[in-house]
């Protein structure tokens, strides 16, 4: 059994830190007018409004479909993270050295989403940790569940227990 910890985005800690709710619907910057753009590797992903045009990805949230795409566990330890996402929301402009930039829609209503999610503090599949002043709970979930979706047909990611 393998276990990956992807840990992304940690800026200086020094900064403001501030945490969101599970419950907030929404990404962030729907509030703040910030448009945050997270990179891993050389691919840059970017969290866009519900009003966007086209996008690559489309995720919905519902903790009640059994069949979800992904079932993820929100946890206050990152070290039992198989994802962790900490900033002080001071990266500007970050997706100005990505080679190729995935766009993602949290859409609540859509009817044929790439990926629905299931997002709780029940165990599940995969458990993340979030502290950003940039993304909210939903928005690291849908980053890791991208990500997850890409890498899954060549099976790089699995989870803490080896399941992929």
């Amino acid at each position: 059994m393998r276990q990956i910890h992807v840990t992304i985005a940690v800026f200086s800690l020094a900064g403001f830190i501030a945490t969101t709710p599970a419950a907030t619907a929404g990404s962030l910057f729907s509030s703040t007018g910030a448009k945050p753009c997270f990179i891993a590797g050389t691919d840059g992903y970017e969290i866009t409004g519900p009003a966007s045009g086209a996008v690559n990805h489309v995720i919905r949230f519902d903790n009640k479909t059994p069949g979800a795409s992904l079932k993820m566990q929100l946890v206050d330890d990152p070290g039992r993270a198989d994802f962790v996402l900490v900033d002080d929301g001071t990266m500007a402009n970050a997706c100005a050295e990505a080679s190729h930039i995935e766009t993602i829609r949290l859409d609540p209503a859509a009817g044929k989403p790439e990926l629905t999610i299931s997002l709780s503090r029940a165990p599940a599949d995969y458990k993340i940790y979030v502290r950003s002043a940039r993304y909210s709970d939903q928005d690291a979930a849908a980053l890791f569940a991208v990500m997850w979706h890409k890498a899954n047909s060549t099976g790089s990611i699995q989870s803490a227990d080896g399941r992929r």
